[in-house]
């Protein structure tokens, strides 16, 4: 029997975000807003074209042709009102976007009724449509749809699972938000939907929040890792089992649409797609248009990566403009250690049951290594996305040089990825950056994440989370307003905030051999060059040796300009430093082979479910709990 089963449901208003960015949703000539009303969404009475070819509300027709079974395509629109549609379609050209207008209608409707419209079955990358009207007209739903038997759909129980820490401004919104618009719709959805709050900090009042469908677990603080690898095992152990597993950061935004996508997109997957990973976007919180990565990878100077976007040019993409989101529907990366980021990221349950939960990272990098450990590919979909601040994983070298380092090392190891990158290399490089940038704790930092990985899997399997992480965080500078930092040198500083020294410049040979020989003066001949004080960026990820070349102290300023820590050079801690770092080189190259194969052995074991029940109960008899 032959059912009308719905895709896509196309947003209308949608509060603040559709008010303030409007052409995420429909694109106006002229421009006037959409007005909400309690029966839908009211329509301008002026003579308006509203375009619905855009990011959240175009169906992406050449995903759904490629991933799925489908073979035909139909909008409903449930609408009062006087006005004509055009029923477009859309195809990537050199130039620009091709448009095809496959029909125009006109309506006169005093009662709401409904209008359906089959697409043609060509090869369009995207389908829309587009409303004039010059009276007042009232669409009170539109979604795309496809006819298919009921029993060629498949069964699918989704369970979100998210991980949270102190994070209640961000999380209890979205399980309100979870509870009204997915467990109160009337999609097939609402009855096959499992909410997981693995709560990492203890806080949330899982009495409050808590329903039939919505599950708050009170966790030890095991980081992204253990978060997330614990939502996994819920979700396999609900009353319903769940089929697949949504992992999605707690500190987003998201519209319900996406996962409602998602579900359906997974109930009509080709079997060739049963072990791909649905990746949902990363777009700016702060400017709702910047799309930053659907799918990433890890390239070969051991850094996270967007696929889409060059790897010269890592800038967000505007989504505002319908090139570029033909531009992102029509990319498919194929590049080495790709993975989809855990802020959204759908993952087959019959993958975790094969290849296990994740390594016990506690953060960074526990998503890249499970892409490439247990995904066959990547599903993508303009619409499937949230949006999270682009500042929100401001620069900490316990992160970054710790957990990172560590962890690529690991990964490596364990699971035999990013064979295409020299990560000792890695390690190498940022010792020596922070070295030359007079960043002497995280210099050591690099180096404790190498010794920790020199140690094995025993040592990473009954680390103490909270102790180490403490130990770790003293490592972290601590940034104040510049007009607190109390030194005499202060008085001859001066920069534009928007213009400090990222690049290393052009060198010649005597200034790279003095760079190389001396680490920037600290060994060596003293009394080289000018002394005084540089302004460098705070973040650990630039080295402009031209301007940092023979000063005794650089003053690392933030993005704004507004905060920074004045660093000066130490050459007896300098000398340790380095000492140590080539006694753990020496550890490496005598003990390679051994450490190797142990981390390889050893990984089955902390990836399952038994290593984790144990984990978890030890770190939180550690914590207290």
């Amino acid at each position: 029997m032959s059912y009308d089963y719905r895709l896509c449901n196309v947003l209308l208003a949608d509060g603040k975000r559709s008010e303030e960015h409007p052409e995420l949703y429909v694109r106006q000539t002229p421009s006037v807003r959409v007005a909400e009303g309690e029966e839908g969404a009211l329509l301008s009475p002026t003579c308006v074209c509203y375009d619905f070819a855009t990011y959240l509300n175009a169906f992406s027709a050449l995903k759904w042709r490629r991933y799925t079974t489908i073979d035909n395509v139909w909008l409903r629109l449930e609408v009062r009102g006087s006005f004509e549609v055009r029923y477009t379609g859309y195809r990537l050209m050199l130039q620009k976007p091709q448009r095809t207008v496959y029909e125009r209608a006109s309506y006169d409707l005093d009662d709401y009724a409904v209008i359906d419209f089959c697409y043609p079955s060509d090869e369009a990358a995207m389908l829309s449509f587009e409303v004039v009207c010059d009276k007042p007209l009232t669409l009170k739903r539109a979604y795309f749809f496809t006819k298919i038997e009921e029993d060629a759909l498949r069964d699918v129980e989704l369970a979100v699972a998210t991980t949270t820490f102190l994070k209640e401004d961000y999380v209890v919104p979205n399980i309100r938000l979870f509870q009204d618009k997915i467990l109160g719709c009337d999609e097939p959805i609402a009855r096959h939907f499992t909410l997981h709050v693995v709560d990492n900090g203890r806080t949330l009042d899982a009495r409050a929040l808590e329903s039939d469908r919505v599950h708050v677990h009170p966790n030890p603080n095991v980081g992204g890792a253990g978060g997330f690898s614990r939502g996994m095992m819920e979700a396999m152990e609900q009353e319903h089992p769940a089929t697949h597993v949504l992992l999605m950061d707690d500190d987003v935004q998201i519209h319900p649409e996406a996962i409602k996508r998602t579900f359906n997109v997974l109930r009509v997957l080709k079997d060739e797609y049963l072990g791909h990973f649905v990746s949902g976007a990363m777009l700016c919180l702060e400017d709702p248009n910047k799309f930053h990565e659907d799918v990433g990878f890890v390239g070969r100077a051991g850094g996270y990566r967007a696929a889409k976007l060059s790897e010269d040019d890592q800038r967000f993409v505007d989504v505002s403009s319908l090139e570029s989101c033909m531009l992102l529907e029509a990319l498919d990366p194929h590049l080495p250690n790709m993975y989809a980021a855990w802020w959204y990221c759908c993952i087959p349950v019959a993958s975790i049951r094969t290849h296990g939960l994740a390594l016990p990272f506690f953060i960074r990098g526990d998503d890249a290594e499970y892409g490439n450990r247990a995904a066959k590919g990547f599903i993508t979909m303009n619409g499937i996305c949230i949006w999270h601040l682009s500042n929100a994983g401001a620069y900490k070298a316990a992160f970054e040089r710790y957990y990172q380092l560590r962890n690529f090392l690991i990964a490596q190891a364990a699971s035999g990825i990013y064979q295409n990158v020299d990560l000792v290399n890695v390690v190498h490089h940022f010792f020596g950056l922070d070295l030359k940038t007079f960043n002497y704790d995280s210099a050591e930092l690099c180096l404790r994440g190498f010794e920790d990985f020199l140690r094995g899997p025993d040592h990473l399997a009954h680390i103490k989370t909270d102790e180490n992480n403490r130990a770790l965080f003293k490592k972290n500078e601590t940034l104040v307003p510049l007009d607190e930092i109390d030194d005499p040198c202060m008085q001859d500083v001066s920069f534009v905030v928007n213009a400090l020294p990222t690049e290393i410049g052009d060198r010649s040979l005597v200034s790279r051999a003095y760079d190389f020989l001396t680490f920037n003066g600290q060994r060596g001949p003293r009394g080289l060059g000018d002394g005084g004080v540089a302004v460098i960026p705070y973040d650990g990820w630039y080295y402009p040796a031209n301007v940092i070349r023979g000063k005794e102290a650089l003053l690392a300023v933030t993005a704004d300009g507004a905060r920074g820590v004045l660093r000066k050079k130490d050459r007896a801690r300098f000398e340790e430093l380095l000492k140590r770092y080539k006694s753990d080189m020496r550890l490496f190259e005598k003990n390679k082979e051994d450490i190797l194969n142990g981390w390889a052995k050893a990984r089955d074991e902390l990836t399952s479910v038994e290593f984790w029940r144990r984990y978890l109960k030890e770190q939180a008899e550690a914590q207290g709990e």
